[in-house]
């Protein structure tokens, strides 16, 4: 009996101006944690999905929260 492979994930991101569609980033992995926002004057609309394993995804926070620490108080 074989096991099952674990999954892999493939992300893609286009950008999107003026009637343009450009390729961004074409990526795979294991685990993936992906948010997009949109601002409208001052209402900020933010998607989040994520998939992989829980301890991939814990690490990916981890690794997004250490590049983009909170600003400090001034």
């Amino acid at each position: 009996m074989s096991t099952a492979r674990a999954p892999r994930y493939r992300v893609l991101i286009y950008q999107l101006r003026d009637g343009t569609t450009t390729k961004v980033a074409d990526t795979y992995g294991s685990g993936l944690i992906t948010a997009v926002a949109t601002l409208d004057d001052d209402i900020l609309e933010v998607h989040f999905n994520q998939a992989g394993p829980r301890h991939m995804q814990e690490q990916i926070a981890a690794a997004i929260a250490h590049e983009y620490p909170p600003p400090r108080p001034r």
